[in-house]
């Protein structure tokens, strides 16, 4: 299994900090006997105080650059995941200095961008904003392109996902072949929640090629008291039933399995212990099993490993190899 998205990078900097790394040791145990063998791990940023409330009061500093943070982060993360292929996300470009600076966390080992978190930013905004793509945010959104980074869409509000849509297809129209996807997204048709994705904007994603991670979190399957109300048979149904509205739209083989695995907040807000729909000591072989209730073998291996591997991985860095060198900037 490929895991589209879990918050790894932003773990192992918390660790560094605390100078105890026995979660990460926890997650390569879990990793290996769960036949995880690949995942998006990303290093994310929210408001000062939340990052402070959730993650450690150290977390972020101004007097310590994001290129700093990230490198740090991924040689911690590399010496506890040596033998797992991970592609390594920002997400919520907020304290992302300039396109210079991306283009130095490109040469680092970035390879996935999501511009936007929930709050509204320089550069973009999430669902906290009705704010679509500013100037900046456009620069660097191009910039990202140019540099072969993967651009997800996940957490972007309508507006700011509608204009990275238009600047895709731009691009696209230049010959530029750009990996572009919702990482940790569902259905707002089945769960009215404004972090999921309505029809037209799976539709879209489906003109520009893109692919969707599911999102196996109890709150982006089931919509309000129902969400206490359903066994665990209903969330997983539920959840294929996300899986099923997903693919017929984009395609089945666009989806893709997003855990987005909460756990290590369960200290700042206990809800983040209880929002799985899966069994994470057991996750590969739960979402299995639940796909195989409208799925074969050849469509599970494609919506757990191949998509991810063959689309949204080697795509990747191909592109990061090639690299779209221009004078814009």
């Amino acid at each position: 299994m490929i895991d589209t998205h879990y918050d790894l990078l932003s773990i192992a900097y918390v660790a560094y900090l605390k100078n105890d790394y026995s979660y990460l040791e926890y997650i390569s145990k879990y990793f290996h006997s769960n036949n995880v063998c690949g995942v998006i791990a990303n290093l994310y940023f929210m408001s000062k105080e939340e990052m402070a409330k959730e993650l450690h009061s150290s977390y972020y500093q101004e007097d310590v650059s994001v290129l700093d943070m990230f490198v740090k982060a991924k040689e911690v993360l590399d010496t506890y995941l040596p033998d797992i292929d991970i592609l390594y996300s920002i997400e919520g470009a907020d304290f992302i200095k300039d396109c210079r600076e991306l283009e130095r966390l490109s040469e680092a080992g970035l390879d996935c961008l999501l511009i936007a978190w929930n709050t509204k930013s320089k550069y973009a905004s999430g669902n906290r904003s009705d704010q679509g793509l500013t100037v900046d945010g456009k620069a660097l959104l191009r910039k990202a392109i140019d540099l072969g980074i993967g651009i997800d869409l996940s957490h972007a509000n309508e507006t700011s996902f509608n204009d990275i849509i238009d600047i895709i297809k731009q691009e696209k129209k230049l010959g530029k072949d750009i990996v572009v996807y919702a990482s940790h997204s569902n259905s707002r048709s089945l769960c009215p929640v404004r972090r999921n994705l309505m029809d037209y904007q799976l539709e879209k994603i489906k003109e520009v090629n893109g692919q969707v991670g599911l999102l196996a979190n109890r709150n982006f399957v089931v919509f309000g008291p129902e969400k206490e109300l359903v066994s665990q048979k209903q969330k997983e149904d539920r959840f294929l039933e996300h899986v099923k509205h997903v693919a017929s739209i984009v395609g089945k083989d666009n989806v893709m399995i997003a855990t987005d695995d909460m756990n290590f907040c369960s200290d700042a807000d206990s809800e983040y212990g209880e929002v799985a729909i899966f069994d994470y000591d057991k996750v590969a072989s739960c979402v299995a099993l639940t796909l195989s209730k409208e799925y074969d073998y050849s469509d599970i291996s494609m919506i757990m490993y191949n998509t991810a591997s063959n689309k949204i991985f080697n795509k990747i860095r191909n592109n990061k190899r090639r690299g779209v060198k221009n004078d814009r900037y």
